[in-house]
């Protein structure tokens, strides 16, 4: 029994161990399992992790299991992607989940702080981004951009609205020009008009006031809001004409409401027009009557021929006539029209004393203005409403007739100076007659003429000084111009310089004598003005030829034949005293073409300046002769001691003293008087000035003429018909060959 169990047991451990050799079927009883060879044991999004026994599955990061355990087995398990953006980004930032992460972005209209456009938790804020100051700008020209948080919105300025409206919405905006204006671009930074606006007039004063201002800006309101509907320019003529009618209600406002008002009903009334052009109800002229305000208005579609260049249009007896060339210049991209409005009573509201610039107190003075016309209006459709190539001529009705001594100016209304004032700047005066008044503008304005009686021009005492002194000096002028040229004996270059200086002289007296009242035609006062300046110019550019030549002459006393070697040719000395005169008048002219000519008299402007132009020159001249003439007075002190008896007896430094410094009193000083016509001495001044300036050429002909011994000689030959012996003659032109004579110096 117990050999059979031993021979048993050897026979188990024999079969087992040749079965460990021999049968492959058991080998994955003894080795370890991998379950994640097989990539479908775990789901998408999920790592495989073996253990010693088997494995396990876990979702990557970013994702949770669906059974919520953090490690799993088998199918039916899924990785389900975790919404990272659960309060994970700033405000003003969006968060954008991604399998298994996350980024943020900025709202628009913002930036990240970083400058990173995505970022990954809150490290970086999102500011607001300032659109407006992006270049080229968000909204466009002629807009306002206003910036707002994450945004920006767009506005146009005064003139100009959204086209078409809400258009910066949608990222498009564009400006257009409004062919009329609207309330708030009338007077925007007016106080009068912003104190109606606002609702507070509460005291009695400015009710009356802000109940027309109010009555005037509700019909441009109407028409400004409801822009799909007609505009009814009939109904809107009767609305202004109630307000011109109340002029009790106007003569209580002050100076600076009443033009404040006044000015908001003329741009109320060229809206307005300008408003019905671009709806009418029917595409045909119209022609509006009132009591106090007529308006016709005319569509230009085929009135412009070869034949026809212009058209004319009436209101009230008075009338505008306008170029097809301007229609064409200003610029109207719809339809074309014109329009005339002329205000009945507007004149006595708005008188002489809206004058812009007055520096005369008026008031108090024999000076009389007075508003002598309907105030007008011209209105176009274009864009461009002045600079025109060809003037619009504007015919006015007088409503007095004018008088002979009376002076016609042309005068616009300036909104933008204290509410508005009238200005003589920008038309002129073409023609005046007793029954109309035409004048001429570059531009499309609201105007009036304004007559000044003769007595503006000055005091009667000062006229009859002026005008007998000029017939005086005219006189003198032309008998030193006589002698100048037929008195053989003393033709030198000296006496050619005077010669000159006189005809200048002669020329500019005898042109303002005739000329510097003739204000009628505006045109012909600026010429007159102009070669006024020229030719007194001219004077003084001559006067100062001679000093030189007199400085160039005594400084070189002693030099034998000085004059016959190194004579400078007279042509030379044209060109200096002529040429440059016109240079600098040139220069002014088209600097400032309007300073030649003013309402009451045909000279330079003197309330802009413009009489800098020559005054400027004048005292540059005085200043450089007085220096020569000084110091040629030093080198005579020196040098005539030297010279022989009969030279310094033929040449007296008395007389040439007197003669040079009493040129330059009367050509010179007399015209430095003007300049202090001012104060308490501004009468005295007045008359000096006048006595002086009026006997120039008597004082020229005493000093160049009668103080000249040699031309004293030739007028007593002339009156006694008698002649000296030729040998006498000849012996004189000898000796006073060898120096410079009196009329040399004179």
């Amino acid at each position: 029994m117990w050999s059979f169990s031993f021979l048993l047991f050897w026979g188990y451990c024999g079969i087992y161990t040749w079965g460990m050799f021999t049968s492959p079927s058991l080998e994955p009883m003894t080795r370890r399992v991998n379950g994640c060879t097989d990539t479908t044991m775990c789901p998408a999004y999920a790592t495989c992790t073996n253990t010693s026994t088997s494995y396990y599955c876990a979702c990557k990061r970013g994702f949770l299991s669906s059974n919520g355990l953090k490690t799993f087995k088998g199918p039916g398990v899924e990785c389900k992607d975790v919404d990272e953006c659960l309060d994970r980004c700033l405000f003003n930032g969006t968060c954008t989940n991604t399998p298994g992460s996350y980024f943020c972005t900025c709202h628009p209209g913002f930036a990240p702080s970083n400058g990173q456009l995505n970022s990954i938790g809150q490290k970086a804020d999102c500011i607001d981004i300032d659109e407006c100051l992006q270049d080229p700008s968000r909204c466009g020209p002629n807009s306002v951009c206003t910036n707002t948080l994450g945004s920006y919105s767009c506005g146009c300025i005064a003139g100009f609205h959204p086209n078409p409206e809400d258009s910066w919405k949608h990222g498009n905006f564009s400006c257009q020009r409004i062919p009329f204006k609207c309330k708030d671009d009338v007077l925007p930074n007016n106080m009068q008009l912003q104190f109606c606006h606002v609702g507070a007039a509460v005291e009695s004063k400015n009710v009356s006031f802000c109940v027309l201002m109010n009555a005037t800006l509700s019909v441009l309101d109407n028409v400004c809001k409801n822009k799909t509907t007609d505009v009814s320019l009939k109904s809107t003529a009767k609305t202004f004409a109630s307000v011109i009618e109340k002029t009790s209600k106007w003569s209580n406002f002050t100076k600076e409401e009443t033009s404040t008002l006044a000015t908001v009903l003329m741009e109320s009334v060229e809206s307005t027009t300008l408003a019905a052009f671009l709806k009418p109800s029917a595409n045909v002229s119209q022609t509006i009557q009132t009591k106090h305000l007529d308006i016709e208005s005319k569509v230009i579609d085929k009135e412009c021929t070869r034949e026809n260049e212009t058209f004319q249009l009436k209101a009230k007896g008075d009338e505008m006539k306008i170029w097809c060339s301007t229609i064409e210049e200003s610029e109207s991209t719809g339809i074309n029209g014109v329009a005339f409005v002329s205000f009945a009573g507007m004149e006595s509201i708005l008188d002489e004393r809206f004058l812009q610039d007055l520096q005369i107190p008026w008031d108090n003075s024999k000076k009389k203005l007075k508003l002598n016309s309907r105030v007008v209006g011209g209105i176009i459709t274009g864009r461009k409403k002045d600079g025109f190539s060809k003037p619009v001529i504007y015919t006015l009705e007088n409503i007095k007739p004018k008088q002979d001594f009376e002076s016609a100016i042309c005068v616009s209304w300036k909104p933008d100076v204290e509410g508005g004032r009238w200005t003589p700047s920008g038309c002129v005066l073409l023609e005046a007659s007793k029954t109309h008044t035409v004048c001429g503008c570059n531009r499309m304005v609201n105007l009036a003429v304004i007559m000044a009686s003769g007595e503006v021009t000055m005091e009667f005492t000062l006229y009859l000084i002026s005008h007998v002194g000029t017939i005086i000096s005219l006189v003198c002028l032309a008998m030193a111009i006589i002698t100048f040229l037929l008195c053989r004996t003393i033709r030198n270059q000296n006496t050619y310089i005077h010669l000159h200086l006189c005809i200048c002289l002669f020329l500019a007296k005898i042109l303002f004598l005739t000329g510097v009242d003739k204000t009628d035609n505006q045109m012909g006062c600026a010429l007159i003005a102009g070669f006024l300046h020229y030719l007194f110019l001219a004077c003084f550019f001559w006067m100062l030829v001679e000093a030189v030549m007199l400085f160039l002459m005594v400084r070189n006393l002693k030099v034998v034949n000085y004059f016959s070697s190194r004579n400078i040719k007279m042509l030379y000395l044209c060109a200096f005293g002529y040429g440059l005169p016109g240079l600098v008048v040139a220069v002014s002219a088209g600097l400032q073409p309007q300073g030649y000519g003013m309402y009451n008299r045909c000279w330079l402007n003197t309330e802009t300046g413009f009489i800098w132009s020559f005054l400027g020159p004048v005292c540059t001249i005085i200043v450089v002769n007085s220096i020569l003439l000084t110091w040629t007075l030093c080198i005579l002190r020196q040098k005539l001691s030297s010279v022989n008896a009969e030279v310094s007896t033929l040449k007296d430094t008395r007389l040439l003293t007197f003669k040079a410094f009493a040129q330059i009193f009367i050509l010179g000083c007399s015209w430095v008087l003007g300049i202090f016509q001012i104060g308490p001495v501004a009468s005295i001044m007045a008359y000096l000035f006048t006595v002086i300036n009026s006997l120039q050429g008597a004082f020229i002909f005493l000093i160049h003429c009668l103080l000249n011994r040699q031309v004293r000689e030739e007028y007593r030959r002339c009156m006694t018909r008698k002649t000296k012996p030729s040998s006498e003659t000849q012996t004189s032109g000898i000796l006073l060959s060898s120096v410079p004579s009196t009329s040399k110096t004179g």
